[in-house]
């Protein structure tokens, strides 16, 4: 299931980013910053920096922006700083570290309000977590500011402009209402239905679905091993309507949910952000298909979070998710992945966002350690009515409390104790607190037949 995308937490050290072909820059983890022009000497994560721009590009519908090719001009001590500050935060947006991005951004608006780089990126983040009033803002104040070696981004600022006032009419419910039969079109494996609103404010708005839906349908079926035996039902909204129809059904926001067909909330100019909800969604399918339920929850959710983030390329878990987990496990929070099994429901906001995660960490493990036809046969054996203990000792020698402490003990081999503090790390405050991190709504709305996320 799927809520509104939280706001990620600040901490991790920094991999890897090329700041163009040739040269690769990274920081190791005693925080030493390495340069060199020689792939050979570069980590893998700096190699494939270039790859991980073009996917943040696509998730974004176009370039990352200025910070893609080398800054112009000279640079002054501070102005290599700024360069500096602002490729490490495009480098955090790629890893999906995407707070702790927003915090270096705002504090050079602090240091530099005419800065126009901060307002680019901000205004990207902003209308991917659907800000659309503070993502205008924002690209208002990067053409005011962009000068002409910018002059390229000024006008895909332009058109991101005119995209939002789309936005905001398909997600103000005051305004927005029905206007006529909703579209239908249908492919090999998919029968889609869409809010006319959203191919009114698209051209092309069916081909652009029908291609992210194909792309999840290969992808996960190659990581899970299956595909669906009849084609799939989805069902795209506009923001206003999806509240209008689905707001009763859960206790929290959402923005997509799976009850034998895919529901989700689509933005009128679709692009990565779509791509990876159905990705998540889809996953949520086919585990539905081949077990008949969706327990042991845990696991479900850990396929889908990790087959979105796979369709971002994205780190299966940031090194800040493996601190705090850490962190959990050393304050006794760790939540029992047995005490996970039937639902999330009934947790706090702050453990809700540990459950996520633990769920990934222990489906990231689970697939470290079998190959695409185990974790078939897995699936499989759940459907046919098997235990959840019995069909993961069956291929992993381990039950569900077995696969918990070895996911506890790979958590714990990321940060050795000679490198472990009890005080927490710096900015992170009291475990118990879990950083005072925002709310987001996560949990389960107990609705039979249904996962909203």
């Amino acid at each position: 299931m799927r809520s509104t995308p939280p706001l990620l937490i600040l901490l991790g050290l920094a991999v890897a980013v090329a700041v163009h072909s040739e040269t690769f820059v990274w920081v190791d983890e005693e925080g030493v910053t390495h340069i060199t022009d020689d792939p050979e000497r570069a980590p893998p994560e700096a190699r494939h920096a270039g790859s991980q721009r073009a996917e943040l590009g696509k998730l974004w519908d176009g370039p990352v922006g200025p910070a893609d090719g080398s800054f112009s001009g000279p640079a002054s001590r501070e102005e290599a700083r700024t360069r500096r500050l602002v490729r490490g935060a495009v480098a955090d947006l790629q890893r999906g570290e995407n707070a702790r991005a927003a915090v270096v951004l705002r504090g050079l608006l602090r240091e530099q309000p005419s800065r126009p780089e901060p307002h680019w990126y901000l205004a990207l983040l902003d209308r991917h977590r659907g800000r659309y009033e503070s993502a205008g803002a924002h690209l208002e104040a990067f053409l005011a500011s962009a000068g002409d070696d910018l002059e390229p981004w000024r006008a895909s600022a332009e058109r991101r402009l005119v995209e939002l006032a789309d936005e905001r009419r398909l997600a103000d419910e005051a305004s927005a209402a029905p206007q006529g039969p909703w579209v239908e079109t249908a492919s090999t494996h998919f029968r889609v239905h869409y809010d006319p609103e959203l191919g009114r404010a698209s051209d092309g708005y069916a081909n652009t679905v029908m291609r992210y839906l194909e792309e999840a349908r290969k992808d996960v079926g190659e990581r899970l091993g299956t595909y669906p035996a009849e084609r799939m039902g989805v069902v795209f909204y506009g923001k206003a309507s999806y509240n209008r129809a689905h707001r009763h059904r859960f206790t929290f926001q959402t923005v997509g949910f799976f009850d034998g067909r895919i529901h989700v909330v689509s933005a009128a100019h679709p692009a990565g952000e779509l791509r990876a909800l159905l990705y998540h969604e889809y996953v949520h399918a086919i585990y539905r298909e081949r077990t008949g339920g969706d327990r042991p929850y845990w696991f479900n959710e850990g396929l889908a979070e990790l087959a979105e983030r796979e369709s971002r390329r994205q780190m299966r878990l940031t090194r800040s998710e493996r601190s705090l987990l850490r962190t959990r496990i050393e304050a006794g929070e760790w939540i029992p992945l047995r005490r996970l099994a039937p639902s999330f429901s009934g947790l706090s906001n702050d453990d809700a966002r540990a459950a996520y995660w633990q769920a990934t960490a222990a489906t990231a493990w689970i697939e470290d350690h079998t190959d695409r036809a185990q974790r078939a046969r897995i699936l499989s054996r759940l459907g046919a009515g098997w235990r959840d203990d019995d069909a993961f000792r069956e291929t992993l020698a381990f039950d569900t409390e077995g696969i918990d402490a070895a996911v506890r003990r790979w958590i714990r081999s990321e940060f050795p104790a000679t490198a472990w503090d009890a005080k927490p790390p710096e900015g992170e405050g009291s475990a118990h607190g879990f950083l005072g991190v925002e709310a987001t709504g996560r949990g389960d709305s107990g609705a039979p037949g249904s996962m909203g996320r």
